[in-house]
Order: structure tokens, then sequence, then C-alpha cells
């Protein structure tokens, strides 16, 4: 089902797929679900460093700033982390989700939290940065208005990794609860990703107690 968000005399219509969301958590929760085995365990190699670059959904408060409903955006999300033990690392989260009249991008850095199982990796993180939403409104051809707004974000979620080997992990799920200030209003976003993770360097084995 499809319904208008916005609209305004002289300005087309913005719409957005307000099932999109609903399809997305299905498919999450059953490759979670499969997953579930193997997080039992001996003994985990712990990189010193990741890179992880993936898929994103952005359910974003549009209402938040005069639109009718919430818009389902769809784009990229990247980071990269230094562990400095098993349990604790430093990551840079950077990522960018598209609708047909608005972009939101993301920057921010902060600690992370994991708990590690043979093959397999609960992680929770803190971040903050920036936030850069773009607006784009099309008026009559070829009329094309656009608007920018930078603010302070903050990030606070988590995730499940599941390592294919030494070098290769998946990203099946990341979760976090979003918080930007653009266009003069907070909003109160989420935001869920998925992909994989290249591990580089050894920290040291982690072996379960």
């Amino acid at each position: 089902m499809v319904r208008p968000e916005f609209s305004t005399p002289g300005i087309m219509s913005i719409r957005f797929e307000d099932t999109t969301w609903k399809r997305t958590a299905n498919a999450i929760s059953v490759v979670l679900f499969l997953s579930l085995p193997a997080c039992f365990a001996h003994a985990q190699s712990v990189p010193r460093y990741e890179a992880v670059g993936g898929l994103s959904y952005l359910r974003l408060d549009a209402p938040a700033f005069g639109f009718a409903n919430y818009a389902n955006q769809l784009g990229w999300n990247g980071s990269g982390a230094v562990n400095l033990n098993p349990k604790f690392g430093v990551v840079l989260d950077a990522s960018g989700d598209y609708g047909s009249h608005l972009s939101t991008y993301s920057l921010m850095v902060g600690p992370q939290v994991s708990w590690r199982r043979d093959k397999s990796r609960f992680f929770a993180q803190a971040l903050l940065g920036k936030a850069d939403d773009h607006l784009t409104l099309v008026e009559p051809q070829p009329f094309r208005t656009e608007f920018t707004s930078v603010s302070l974000a903050y990030a606070a979620g988590g995730g499940f990794d599941l390592n294919i080997n030494k070098r290769i992990t998946l990203r099946l799920i990341q979760a976090d609860y979003l918080h930007t200030h653009t266009f003069g209003s907070a909003e109160q976003n989420v935001r869920v990703s998925a992909g994989v993770v290249v591990n580089f360097g050894e920290l040291r084995r982690h072996h379960k107690k």
C-alpha cells in the first residue's frame, strides 16, 4: 500500500511504501533465528581491526519536520573498528539512506562492547557525531528546490555477527536508535543494517569461561 506523505499546491506529492519496513524486519528475523545454533563454542580468534560494509534501512521520523508519515529509506552502512581487547573497541560508523525526495547521512564515533562465542558475537555500541539531511521539492518542471540541514546526532544499539572464517564475518543484523535534530526539530529514527565484515590482524585468543 502506498500513501501520500506530503503535498502542497504546486509541489509534487511525496510518497513512500509503508510496508517496506515490515518486509525487512521479517526477513532479518528469519536469518537471525536460523543463525542461533552458531552461538555455542570454545575459542575465537579476535581481530585487531574490522571493516564493515553493507545495506541499511532507515525509518526516518519525517513527521517531525512537516511530513504526514514516517519515511522508509534504503541505503548503505559502513564502519571501521579497532579492538583494544576482546571485549572493548572503538568504532567509526557512517551511513547514507535515500528516498525519492529525502536523503539522510550520518557520521559517528564511539565505544563498542562485545560478547564473543565461537563463530559468533553479540555487540552493543554508543555513537556520537553529526547528521546531514537533504530535502528536494520538485515544483512544476523544470524547477527544483533543495534544502540541507546539519545537526548533532547520537545513536545507541547493537547487533549480531557470525564468523565464516578468520578473515570474513557476516553481520546478520545491526539495529540502532538514531537521534537527529535537523530542520529545527528532533527526530527519533530507527536504523537497521546488515553486511560483511573483513577482519585484519589478530589481538589474541579468547577462551570461553
